[in-house]
């Protein structure tokens, strides 16, 4: 099962803390901080999800707006079948889906982070990108989650 959110940049700071587990004080208290140290990130870029976050808002044009969604996140659980599968399987199902979605919205350059959470009742991933798209006209990047997830592409 797999769904997603689109997000400001004023609320990527929040989500951050959650997706990259800067904090052990956590509101969802399915959290077991404990298995905590089983989680990963699958994007190998240097820092965190907010600071390449800007680091490509530095790249590519984005309009200066409070409500410009500038990530998207998918949460893609694993699969009932691959359920007390080895670590090694239920890893490949995360790698195989983060080459598909990095594939899909534009290749690394777009990944802000793919942390798969082991820590919570359920296994999953947060594929959080940023949705950027050619502009012709002004012969640029830029930003446009209107553009990126499109009925037709859900």
């Amino acid at each position: 099962m797999a769904h997603v959110e689109k997000y400001t940049k004023g609320s990527v700071q929040g989500l951050s803390i959650h997706w990259d587990r800067k904090t052990e004080n956590h509101s969802n208290q399915e959290i077991d901080n404990e298995r905590s140290n089983l989680n990963y990130d699958l994007c190998e870029k240097e820092g965190d999800t907010l600071s390449r976050m800007n680091d490509r808002l530095r790249e590519v044009h984005c309009l200066n707006r409070k409500d410009v969604k500038v990530c998207s996140d998918w949460v893609v659980t694993l699969p009932e079948n691959l359920k007390g599968t080895s670590e090694k399987e239920q890893r490949e199902f995360f790698e195989k889906t983060y080459e598909f979605l990095a594939n899909r919205y534009g290749g690394e350059k777009n990944v802000l982070s793919a942390n798969v959470h082991k820590d919570e009742t359920t296994p999953h991933m947060h594929f959080a990108f940023m949705p950027v798209v050619w502009d012709e006209k002004k012969q640029r990047e830029k930003v446009s989650a209107k553009e990126v997830l499109t009925r037709k592409d859900l």
